[in-house]
């Protein structure tokens, strides 16, 4: 019979519970890499089908866009398939075809330094880069009439939608909010009324224009894949916010002047 006093019994069951203890964390170790395994396999899964998917569209586009090539020039160009799920809130009229402009404004220093990033994403190509933001800062962006999408990057990505009219300016204040790590940004579309106010003289005689360099057109190509990446990770949040939401972040097409 085993003698439950003896020290020899009390080694063998502390032996035992050790073996048991470290089956156990073996077990979870290898649950826990299985899990990492699978979630990186899932997510080479949906990037290889993101890729799959901007390559077909492409492809559409380019088919598109021939198409509109052989049609009359007094019909619109057809719109790109992100521009396509956009319903315009506005029902203004459509101007002659004439070159318009949206002015992105940083008016405050709230966020430091850190830079805004903006880019063109109504294509589903590459986004196309159109300037960093810095406090006091504002950019031109020429444009046609049409829809267009635009992203604003920094830790994260956020977007704002516009109906431009020929011949007419639109403004848009790039705003800091807070960030896990640093300032992320937002856009805030300017209205008609918002422009002839003065708050607005104050924003525009504070902030300067500035156009691209060297050095931020270098920084757009080493950034491309991660712009690109922020773009397909964040869409789909902004896209699922709820109509009013999305209103907000959406230039009209009377908010021209």
């Amino acid at each position: 019979m085993t003698n439950v006093r003896s020290w020899k019994f009390w080694v063998i069951i502390a032996l035992a519970l050790t073996t048991l203890a470290c089956a156990g964390r073996r077990e979870r170790r290898e649950d826990a890499r299985e899990e990492r395994r699978e979630r990186a396999e899932e997510r080479r899964a949906q990037r290889a089908e993101r890729t799959d998917s901007r390559r077909a569209e492409s492809r559409r586009t380019e088919r598109a866009s021939d198409e509109v090539k052989t049609a009359p020039a007094a019909q619109p160009a057809a719109q790109t398939t992100q521009a396509a799920t956009f319903q315009p809130i506005s029902t203004a009229p459509v101007a002659a075809a004439a070159e318009a402009k949206v002015v992105f404004m940083r008016a405050t220093n709230y966020g430091g330094n850190v830079a805004a990033s903006l880019f063109d994403v109504t294509s589903s190509g590459e986004p196309k880069f159109i300037g960093i933001l810095r406090p006091q800062n504002k950019i031109e962006y020429p444009v046609r009439q049409g829809q267009y999408t635009f992203m604003v990057v920094s830790e994260a990505a956020d977007f704002m939608q516009a109906t431009v009219v020929g011949g007419k300016t639109y403004y848009a204040l790039i705003t800091p909010r807070m960030g896990a790590w640093k300032a992320r940004f937002s856009f805030k579309p300017l209205r008609a009324d918002d422009v002839d106010g003065a708050q607005f003289a104050a924003w525009d005689r504070g902030t300067r224009i500035v156009t691209n360099t060297s050095a931020t057109l270098s920084w757009a190509r080493d950034n491309a894949a991660s712009v690109a990446d922020k773009r397909d990770r964040w869409w789909p949040e902004w896209s699922s916010k709820p109509e009013s939401q999305r209103a907000s972040q959406t230039l009209n097409a009377e908010d021209g002047r």
